[in-house]
């Protein structure tokens, strides 16, 4: 449609090979096309990103540290929500702690998870109140990509000192045939994830959907899932190459949140999570597009902590939050620029009402305003790119912050891509920390944002032909570091009173296929101090290992063995065990394969060799369990 004529166009113009470039840069630009070709059989589909300057580019012009995650690598894993992809992706760290739709947070580089930003479409998924993102309440269906910046991504997306994940939903399909899958699968304890999808063009309305429920009794005591969800997007050209799109997304559900038996207390909470997006490109001439996008979004969360022993319910929670906001960004792309700049708007409303045993309940209704300026540009210069970029955040709650960011890359020969970076970047607290809660947290009306300076640098290669290697240095610097008080009433109270510094090193090899085989590793070290102090941090992985062999004949059968490993400097306390890697085999048949349908069965082995791997005790990781199903495309 219009809207990827625009993608190619300002591809071949930011490669340098569009008519009209002084023979050197059309000479350098071949030499970066060629550099591409090179790179091709491993990045497959992903060699087009968009996270990192808000507008597509080859991931050659990429200087940030980016992982690209397909569809086709969803499904191979039979991933049931975001917190199962994430899992596998090197340098990002989640505490898998029950079955599926388990609440998990990621943390990137040994961040907070708190300063990770997760969207869809576009929509922030964090909850204002606290920061964060559910990725175990997130539907995988409908994702054709997710992008990950490890690292701050300010200066195009403000609020996020850890990093990024950006979840792209899939487009209708253009073929005016309608196409779709049925897909059902079955497991241990009742656990089942059902799907369907289908998408198409009619006329000239281009439509994809998507409907599904993800159930289990739970895996672990007080670890049951029932959840639906639901998304929709509607996609039309208006004019010459303009398009107009509106997505709707839904899930929700209850869940167990598992048992402290040292703390006598047991969880439970309900969820539901509703946004939608109104958007409009337009190429306002040959080589200057605009974009229009407006959003919502409604959170609402109702959490209930019991007493383990009685079954007397001990306090309740809930949240309630209505967003929205929108943004304007003006696309320019010559010879050797391809500069984006725009505007964002957001504001949020919160309703928080707590009670407990003991207290009246309290009710806060903070709320958030923010608005921003940014101006992102890559300049190609043959092998060398050089992408500046700045951004202006302000805040009703936190004050104002720039955030600016220099990258460079350089194409070395024709296999190997150099990358350094250096960005300043900045986290909003979460406005429970701004405004207390009126029971347990003490409002700090003037809490400043946290800052990063953050350094990277690496290369990637496939010099060798046979594999494809990557390794990037980071170096986190955090100021203004947000630590909790105990005051002398009880409360906590939240201050800008620490120092830390985040830094190591990931090292990503894959293999090209050895008799359909392929040899996956990742591997991530960080070493997390107090700048202050030299303290060693807790509660963060030092140490994380991924590695996997896939098999695919390309005739119908594949399989994938992956491992993961983490280790947390965790305090003893926790009574944490992270000695064994733990194994997941997934096998997938093919036995109808027609011009139109294809039928497809599964089956998936969860830690295969029943190993123990949590943070704490009280939060532990499922043994081995089984499940499998069968896949219906036409």
């Amino acid at each position: 449609m219009g809207a990827n004529k625009r993608i190619v166009r300002g591809v071949v113009i930011a490669l340098g090979v569009a008519s009209g470039i002084s023979a050197a840069v059309s000479t350098a630009g071949a030499q970066q096309e060629r550099d591409m070709k090179v790179l091709e059989m491993f990045y497959e589909d992903k060699d087009l990103v968009m996270t990192p300057s808000r507008d597509p580019k080859p991931i050659s012009q990429v200087a940030e540290n980016i992982t690209v995650v397909t569809a086709r690598e969803i499904e191979a894993i039979n991933a049931h929500t975001l917190a199962d992809v994430l899992y596998t992706v090197t340098g990002v760290q989640i505490d898998l702690r029950g079955g599926p739709g388990t609440q998990s947070t990621p943390a990137i580089q040994g961040s907070d998870p708190l300063h990770v930003l997760v969207m869809i479409d576009g929509v922030a998924q964090n909850f204002l109140v606290n920061n964060s993102a559910d990725v175990g309440a997130i539907p995988v269906q409908q994702i054709e990509r997710i992008e990950i910046i490890k690292g701050p991504a300010s200066s195009s997306w403000g609020s996020s000192l850890g990093g990024i994940v950006n979840v792209i939903t899939k487009s209708p399909n253009e073929d005016r045939a309608a196409t779709g899958l049925v897909s059902t699968s079955f497991g241990e304890r009742f656990s089942g994830d059902h799907r369907g999808e289908l998408s198409g063009t009619v006329g000239g309305l281009g439509y994809y959907l998507h409907a599904g429920k993800l159930h289990s009794d739970g895996l672990l005591a007080n670890n049951q899932f029932d959840g639906n969800r639901a998304y929709g997007k509607l996609q039309g050209e208006i004019g010459e190459g303009g398009t107009l799109q509106w997505t709707l997304g839904y899930s929700g559900g209850s869940r167990g949140d598992q048992e402290d038996p040292r703390a006598d207390l047991t969880s439970k909470n309900r969820f539901d999570n509703l946004f939608s997006t109104l958007s409009f490109a337009y190429p306002v001439t040959e080589r200057v597009d605009f974009d229009l996008s407006l959003h919502t979004s409604l959170k609402h969360l109702d959490r209930y902590d019991s007493q383990l022993s009685t079954g007397v319910e001990q306090s309740q929670l809930s949240i309630e939050e209505l967003t929205y906001g929108g943004s304007a960004k003006l696309t320019w792309r010559e010879q050797v620029h391809h500069l984006a700049i725009g505007t964002d708007f957001d504001h949020g409303d919160v309703r928080e009402t707590t009670s407990a045993i003991g207290n009246p309940v309290a009710v806060v209704k903070p709320r958030l305003t923010k608005w921003a300026l940014f101006a992102n540009d890559t300049i190609a210069l043959g092998s060398l790119t050089v992408i500046p970029g700045i951004r202006y955040d302000h805040t009703n709650t936190n004050g104002d912050f720039a955030s600016p960011s220099l990258g460079i890359t350089y194409g070395l020969g024709e296999h190997t891509v150099l990358r350094g970076a250096v960005a300043r970047g900045f986290n909003i607290p979460p406005l429970v920390f701004t405004s207390g809660d009126g029971l347990t947290t003490a409002p700090s009306p003037n809490l400043k944002v946290e800052k990063v300076l953050s350094y990277q640098a690496g290369f990637e290669t496939s010099l060798f032909r046979y594999f494809w290697l990557k390794t990037t240095f980071f170096r986190h610097d955090v100021s203004d570091a947000i630590v909790p008080i105990l005051l002398a009433n009880g409360q906590a109270q939240f201050l800008n009173q620490n120092r830390q510094r985040r830094e190591g090193v990931e090292v990503e090899v894959k293999t090209v296929p050895v008799f359909d085989t392929t040899f996956v590793a990742g591997y991530a070290y960080v070493d997390a101090r107090g700048r202050d102090s030299g303290e060693r941090l807790s509660n963060v992985a030092r140490h994380t290992w991924n590695l996997a062999l896939q098999y695919d004949d390309r005739r119908g059968l594949r399989g994938n063995l992956a491992g993961h490993y983490i280790w947390w400097n965790a305090a003893s306390i926790n009574q944490g065990r992270y000695t064994p890697v733990i194994w997941d085999l997934n096998l997938a048949k093919r036995f109808f394969a027609g011009e139109r349908i294809a039928v497809e069965a599964f089956v998936t082995a969860h830690n295969l060799f029943n190993g123990s791997q949590y943070l704490a005790d009280s939060l532990k990781n499922p043994r081995r369990w089984i499940e499998g199903g069968v896949r219906f495309s036409f």
